[in-house]
């Protein structure tokens, strides 16, 4: 750590004076390999021409593709080629800083044993906590590629293993069945789901098949002594299913759902006994420990908690209510058997309450303040009396502590790993409109010179963007930048009110919030207001494209991580993975209002003549949630359109999807990393 700081203070002597906004150091004079167009016709509602359409390739195969990515990749990796020692110097940065406390292993107990699986494929065996383990299995990510084990399954008795895992990003998993003690594979199961789940009697493998093309979740089979069968199928094409099992693993769980409404069986017995019949906009989510039945629903308006008297009464409701959401946003609860615990959000802070076993609350205690976060962390033992809460801020590196859940007393005094070079606080700025918008910021103290600014935000599905501790990020507070999020309304932070206005006809107001954000972080005097830079990735990534539409001259520069970019043409294509499932989020476009506001916003539709600063733009060749092609159509738009110099930067992973797999991903963090700094002026 003291070396670190030695470090922290001499950069900080570096920066006394800023270098000013500059091009990427030593860019190659070629220009940008050529997109040509190629038009298709767009089917929809209201067809249109799409000038770039024509790139779609579902096979993802075809020759001239590949090619035109690789010539893509090629002349980005030029641009960037002279950033390279700046990229290796962030990630030694990054392996030395301090972490905070490291995540607590779990180990699943089960067969007489305790088990874990590792991100590599590797499963590890042992007898108790003191014993030493063993490997089980060896380790399945290959050398080179992309590699993802979504989840995994043990039999009740240790014989067998499940295995989802993802070789190529688009989260089309393939279960695997294999004999533990002979190493034989006994099924292979394609186009599935992640979810897993053995029956009470061991007898039968449950897996959720995903529909061609759309990958929807929609059949539930079930597999037993190497043959298959079809037990569940979803009709509505707006609706997914899932899997889950009760706390005291006495009953499976099939779950049906779309964005507002559920609707759940018992696969106690085999096939499915529906709990209560869906109805619009009502959820329901339910768990059981003991002969107590508890329920998550939004029955009453706010997402709530209520205890019912048995299963089979879900349908006739005669809900206790035992905790209200009214004002507050509940997030996770855990059943224990003398105890609920809830997490939630108010105000954008985090709390925790814990019932008795009669529902009754007995402990209210606030995890956060600011510019914080905190949650419950990992699985639990329902048996105990102790609950673990992982806490992180900005500049307060993670850890966690146990909190006794009779006495509703800490277990050790919080012991917050803060360093002192760094500040975060909440701010609030006035939006267009008036709406107060909430925004993290983090800074490096003792740099006095005006700083640049790297501002992130998303703002979609209701997710709050937490203030997490980020050991990348001090590398840009380092060299002088302030990071913020810009909690826009389309996320969750503020609950769902917040979240409601900002997405469909609403979407504007996620916009209006990051640019007001923008302008004013721009006027505040230790922010150069010349080095401003956007970030967002997925629906973050329209979000920061339609401000770019919107406000071309705002931002330095911006970095786009596989955007969802082109909503018209999405939201208008049923057969694409998410869009019938999404109506609620974005808009059906057949619905002349829902079209309209969805004209207005779409980044792709909505590219002008107009000096757009420098972008570096990343996608996945097998993203299933935002398909290759709009990154590549977008780009390919806004070069034919921008009067600005650029450079605008495309690099597609050629074996990843829409999140980079864990060997990658820092080097990729790096890269994009250097680009910012690069274009803020700083080259070491």
């Amino acid at each position: 750590m003291h070396s670190l700081l030695v470090l922290a203070s001499l950069l900080a002597s570096l920066l006394a004076t800023p270098a000013p906004a500059a091009p990427l150091p030593e860019a190659t004079q070629e220009a940008a390999p050529l997109i040509p167009e190629r038009p298709q016709l767009m089917k929809g509602v209201i067809a249109r021409l799409d000038p770039y359409g024509g790139w779609r390739d579902d096979s993802r195969r075809a020759p001239e593709l590949l090619a035109l990515l690789r010539e893509q990749n090629r002349w980005t990796d030029e641009q960037l080629a002279a950033q390279k020692p700046l990229e290796t110097t962030l990630q030694g940065e990054w392996q030395a800083r301090e972490r905070g406390e490291p995540l607590p292993k779990e180990w699943l107990t089960q067969a007489g044993s305790q088990w874990r699986m590792e991100a590599d494929g590797s499963l590890w065996q042992r007898s108790d906590a003191r014993d030493a383990p063993r490997q089980r299995l060896a380790p399945r990510q290959p050398d080179q590629g992309y590699y993802e084990i979504a989840a995994w399954a043990l039999h009740p008795d240790g014989r067998l293993l499940a295995l989802a895992e993802d070789s190529r990003g688009d989260r089309d998993y393939r279960i695997t069945v294999l004999d533990l003690a002979s190493g034989e594979t006994l099924t292979t199961l394609a186009h599935r789901a992640s979810d897993l789940l053995w029956s009470l009697d061991g007898k039968t493998l449950y897996t959720i098949a995903n529909e061609p093309r759309t990958l929807r979740p929609w059949q539930l089979w079930a597999w037993q002594a190497g043959k298959e069968a079809l037990v569940h199928q979803e009709a509505d094409p707006a609706w997914l299913l899932s899997l889950y099992r009760t706390t005291d693993n006495r009953h499976l769980v099939l779950q049906s759902n779309n964005h507002n409404s559920s609707e759940q069986y018992l696969l106690d017995e085999g096939g499915p006994t529906l709990l209560r019949a869906r109805e619009h906009g009502l959820e329901y989510y339910l768990d059981t420990q003991g002969e107590r039945v508890l329920v998550k629903s939004n029955r009453d308006g706010a997402m709530g908690l209520y205890q019912a008297p048995s299963l089979t009464s879900l349908a006739a409701d005669p809900w206790q209510p035992l905790w209200s959401g009214e004002g507050r946003e509940l997030e996770k609860w855990r059943l224990f058997a003398r105890h609920t615990v809830l997490q939630y959000r108010k105000a954008g802070d985090d709390w925790l309450d814990v019932l008795d076993a009669d529902g009754k609350l007995t402990h209210s205690l606030a995890l956060t303040e600011g510019a914080g976060t905190a949650w419950i962390q990992g699985a639990h033992d329902p048996a105990s009396q102790q609950i673990l809460i992982r806490r992180q801020g900005m500049a307060e590196a993670p850890h966690q502590r146990w909190l006794d859940l009779a006495s509703g007393q800490w277990q050790a005094a919080d012991k917050p790993v803060a360093s002192p070079l760094y500040q975060s606080e909440r701010r609030w700025v006035v939006g267009r409109d008036g709406v107060k918008v909430p925004v993290s910021l983090v800074w490096r103290k003792d740099i006095q010179a005006p700083k640049a600014l790297l501002l992130y935000g998303y703002g979609a599905y209701g997710t709050p963007m937490r203030p997490y501790y980020q050991p990348q990020v001090l590398s840009l507070l380092d060299r002088g930048f302030v990071y913020a999020i810009a909690h826009v309304r389309g996320g969750g932070l503020l609950g769902e009110a917040w979240y409601k206005e900002g997405r469909g006809q609403q979407k504007q107001h996620s916009v209006d919030d990051f640019l007001a954000v923008a302008d004013s972080l721009a006027r505040d005097p230790a922010i150069d207001p010349d080095r401003l830079f956007a970030m967002g990735g997925s629906a973050g990534g329209l979000l920061v494209a339609a401000a770019l539409n919107q406000a071309p001259t705002r931002f330095a520069g911006a970095v786009l991580q596989v955007p969802f970019v082109d909503l018209l043409g999405t939201m208008q294509d049923p057969e694409l993975p998410l869009t019938r499932q999404e109506y609620g989020e974005w808009g059906n476009p057949a619905i002349p209002a829902d079209y309209a506001a969805m004209r207005r916003l779409s980044p792709y539709d909505n590219l002008h003549a107009a000096p757009y600063p420098p972008l570096y733009v990343t996608a996945g060749l097998h993203d299933s949630q935002v398909p290759y092609w709009e990154p590549l159509k977008w780009l390919a738009r806004l070069r034919a359109h921008s009067t600005g110099a650029g450079p605008y930067l495309l690099h597609t992973e050629l074996d990843g999807g829409h999140l980079a797999s864990a060997g990658t991903a820092q080097q990729k963090a790096a890269r994009e990393y250097a680009f910012l700094l690069s274009l803020a002026g700083v080259r070491h």
